[in-house]
């Protein structure tokens, strides 16, 4: 007989083309409505969409409905969690989506328990690394509904495993969350059950019944009990469930479902959205931007700031990480929501940005403030990764005199000095001419290439000197620069690059394209009247700064391009777009790469071109949440998609997280993004990795695109205009490339964490009072004296770093590492501490699941492909 588990739930966008603000005002009186079917036994089960973000918004406005929430909870009726947000998967990191369950769960305990369910019914796409993340929460079943391709199997129940034997058991709710509406409204039972039943392998079957921002069912029991009447002859019984008995009873069937692998991002049972990776570019930016600096410096530096007296502070990082990823959630992180939605969406990551900037510089300053044997003018550098770095760092000096000497243990440390610029330290009073000469100071922008061990800082100290002007690096008009690695040379209008360890020359290695774009922020779509513009850098101004170390070649000029799509179907131009490009080469083996535009056009789509040193690709690269992903770089549907019933193009643009690459035979490419999440390989022969860098669109949603044709996305029955996402505005793009002759996926995840960390520094002086917002405020220094002590190291050459925090129970700390190949690597001497410690192995709240024993050299068992481990150091 087919079981018909039917569960009653809501799904609860958390904001989308409304606000949060206005979504919280029904689900004060939605959450009486629970309360009153729950009582009178109108429903057995509720769900509650499975993210705390809502109920933590209800019990602010409502804290004395706690007690009532947490009894029907702890009853077995109520369910809630794991999310703190339904997060999207495929463009925020794995450290994030862990804080998401970890927040969500650990709200949940407060109210009775979460449901251990991986429940994410509207994402668009289902990372490769969940079965991963879920495990290491405990979480061993999931239910979706986007993404899965009848090419990978054509079952709603199956086992989804990740290369490291994670696996989880997944209900595919493959007609959507609201599929069990029709139980509701429509008295074909037949009908509705067949197609409830369609796909299924088992005789236990979900019929989730529920949708937007949906009322309680009140009449859920008599629409069973009418379906049971009709179906009594079909073999088929209807009864209300719940997930965690749904999966209870699948279990007894687990050895006989299909095994599937890898990440899920087909539109071919519903719309995925392939493209909306570069919608709203300046939130995916300042995203990637904070989520890098709460991993690979706030809370690294926490944990180095704790073992020197000033407390770690879980509450703030906890604060900021809920602001995070309530920009994380399903609709969100990807830019699909009304302008009023992005302004708050906006507010938030500007919050966060502040938070653990000021977070980083606050610590900073009370550790350099707080040294043994200070001095005036002492310059320290942090490192927060966990193995030691050897780079080109910009920074700023504050100085009295006009010239000086950065020392480090009275060796001198060559320094190029970019910028002089004399700044006043007096009253600031409306006649200028009344300031004394003696208040006025400067303030060098400089680089210098500075080692420092891992988790560490060290102290230089800048000798000033009186007797001789600064000189500082001159920009020439030449055309050409130079490192170890790279010589970079502009000629009639492009780029070549010579790589000088392969002698092999790259012709215009970086150009821009534009072309129009009539999609929505869903999804980009070719102009139906469309022109494609190739965007050289002719009649540009150029110029070389040539530094000790580091040399760069800045381009300026203007681009005429049409100014909306109307002027682009007549091949018009009257809007002057001002760019501006700068590339640096200083022997880290990257050409990294400052781009600033000033977006003054609409409907169109801006991508950068870099060309590769390998030709005739089959496949690109890059990284997934705990490893990397291959894909085609043509889907195989890409020319039958339509005929087979796909519901959108299956152009091969593919979300990034941090890289891109492309490799071969003949060599490797790799390009490093600050927040670009969207690549596609390009070319005749795909030797060419294309970033989008921004799309302005100016509609929610669009009809008939020819990418995407048929009904709207988001709402379909009204045009939502979306002016803002048009980003008619100044905006940045950072990435690095680096040509190598192999690919190495440990090799890429340190190159990307030693560019984009940034490494904070803080120099002892009192002439300027606003180096950071916080430095104008008094502090005092530790009541002990300290200096920097190693902490740990990571000594091997196949791990990667993933984050360092502290445990739940403050009685350590957690290092979360994994391994990115597809081989198995040893766990030998993975950790090097600076002293023996009390060691374990962890989940990733921390749960101890082996002890270590007491260990200086931190070794385990071999790690398996893509496995992650979390260890725990005693303090």
């Amino acid at each position: 007989m087919k079981k018909v588990h039917v569960i009653q739930h809501t799904h609860w966008d958390f904001e989308w083309y409304f606000t949060r603000n206005e979504a919280i005002v029904q689900f004060v009186y939605h959450m009486d409505e629970v309360f009153k079917a729950l009582e009178k036994q109108q429903v057995d089960y509720y769900l509650l969409d499975g993210q705390m973000s809502i109920l933590e918004d209800y019990l602010d406005a409502y804290p004395e409905k706690k007690s009532e929430l947490t009894k029907w909870v702890q009853t077995g009726r109520l369910f809630i969690g794991p999310w703190y947000t339904q997060t999207d998967e495929l463009i925020v990191t794995g450290e994030s989506i862990i804080r998401n369950l970890s927040l969500g769960m650990n709200l949940a305990k407060k109210l009775g328990g979460s449901q251990k369910i991986g429940y994410l019914p509207d994402s668009f796409g289902q990372g490769a690394d969940m079965p991963k993340i879920y495990n290491g929460m405990d979480i061993h079943d999931a239910v979706f509904w986007r993404g899965l391709s009848a090419d990978k199997t054509k079952a709603r129940e199956f086992n989804w495993k990740s290369e490291d034997d994670s696996e989880v058991t997944v209900a595919n709710i493959k007609d959507g969350y609201f599929v069990g509406v029709g139980l509701i409204y429509d008295d074909n039972a037949t009908e509705v059950i067949e197609t409830v039943v369609d796909g299924a392998t088992i005789d236990d079957i979900v019929l989730p019944v529920g949708g937007d921002q949906r009322y309680v069912d009140y009449d859920l029991k008599e629409r069973i009990s009418f379906y049971n009447q009709q179906l009594k002859d079909k073999d088929t019984y209807l009864f209300e469930s719940n997930y965690p008995k749904l999966f209870e009873d699948i279990a007894q069937y687990k050895n006989t479902l299909d095994n599937v692998s890898g990440e899920f991002i087909s539109g071919s049972v519903s719309k995925i959205h392939r493209s909306i990776y570069s919608s709203r570019y300046d939130q995916k930016y300042l995203n990637d931007k904070v989520e890098r600096r709460m991993i690979y410096q706030l809370e690294p530096l926490m944990a180095m700031a704790d073992r020197v007296g000033i407390p770690y502070k879980k509450s703030l990082l906890d604060k900021i990480w809920k602001l995070i990823v309530r920009n994380q959630a399903h609709d969100s992180a990807g830019g699909c929501n009304s302008d009023k939605t992005n302004q708050i969406i906006l507010e938030r990551l500007r919050e966060a940005d502040q938070l653990s900037y000021s977070a980083v510089d606050y610590l900073t300053r009370k550790i350099s403030e707080s040294e043994k044997n200070k001095q005036s003018n002492d310059l320290t550098f942090f490192n927060t990764l966990p193995f030691p770095i050897q780079k080109d760092i910009e920074f700023k000096v504050s100085l009295k005199e006009k010239n000086f000497e950065l020392l480090y243990e009275n060796s001198k440390i060559p320094v190029d000095i970019w910028n002089v610029t004399k700044k006043y330290h007096g009253q600031i009073k409306r006649d200028e001419s009344q300031y004394l000469d003696d208040d006025y100071y400067y303030v060098y922008d400089c680089s210098a290439q500075i080692t420092i061990p891992a988790l560490q800082w060290i102290t230089l100290n800048i000798k000033p000197i009186v007797d001789k002007t600064i000189e500082i690096v001159p920009a020439k008009g030449c055309d050409q620069i130079q490192d170890s690695h790279y010589q970079i040379k502009f000629h009639d209008g492009q780029l070549a690059l010579l790589n000088l360890q392969t002698g092999k020359t790259i012709d215009n290695f970086l150009s821009i394209v534009d072309d129009g774009d009539e999609g929505d922020t869903y999804d980009y779509s070719p102009a139906y009247d469309n022109q494609v513009l190739d965007l050289n850098f002719a009649d540009s101004q150029v110029s070389c700064e040539c530094g000790n170390l580091r040399q760069q070649l800045k381009i300026k000029g203007i681009w005429d391009l049409p100014k909306n799509l109307s002027e682009r179907s007549l091949n018009q131009k009257t809007v002057q777009i001002n760019y501006e490009l700068q590339l640096v080469l200083d022997d880290s083996g990257l050409v990294k790469t400052h781009l600033l535009i000033d977006n003054q056009a609409e409907d169109h789509r801006m991508r950068v071109v870099i060309k590769s040193n390998t030709q005739l690709n089959n496949y690109s690269y890059s990284d997934t949440q705990f490893g990397y992903i291959k894909r085609p770089v043509v889907d195989p549907h890409l020319h039958d998609w339509q005929e087979i019933g796909w519901n959108e193009e299956p152009t091969a643009i593919f979300p990034m997280i941090h890289y891109a690459n492309l490799h071969a035979d003949g060599g490797s490419t790799t390009v490093y993004s600050k927040g670009i999440k969207e690549y596609q390989i390009d070319g005749q022969q795909f030797d060419r990795i294309a970033l989008t860098l921004f799309r302005s669109v100016g509609f929610l949603g669009r009809p008939d695109l020819i990418r995407r044709p048929g009904v709207a996305s988001g709402n379909q029955f009204t045009y939502i205009p979306t002016p803002d996402s048009q980003l008619k505005e100044q905006l940045h793009f950072k990435f690095a490339i680096g040509f190598d002759e192999k690919f190495n996926p440990v090799q890429a995840m340190e190159t990307f964490q030693t560019y984009a960390t940034s490494n904070p520094y803080y120099q002892v002086q009192t002439l300027n009072q606003f180096t950071n917002t916080l430095k104008y405020f008094v502090m005092h220094e530790l009541d002990d004296q300290i200096e920097s002590h190693p902490f740990f190291e990571i000594m091997t050459d196949n791990l990667i770093f993933s984050s360092l925090t502290e445990s739940e129970d403050k009685s350590g700390w957690l290092v979360r590492i994994y391994n990115p190949n597809k081989f198995i690597c040893e766990g030998n001497n993975v950790l090097i501490l600076n002293k023996p410690c009390i060691t374990s192995l962890t989940d990733f709240t921390g749960k101890i699941v082996k002890n270590l024993g007491e260990q200086r050299k931190v070794s385990m068992e071999s790690f398996k492909p893509g496995e992650i481990k979390t260890i725990k150091i005693n303090k």
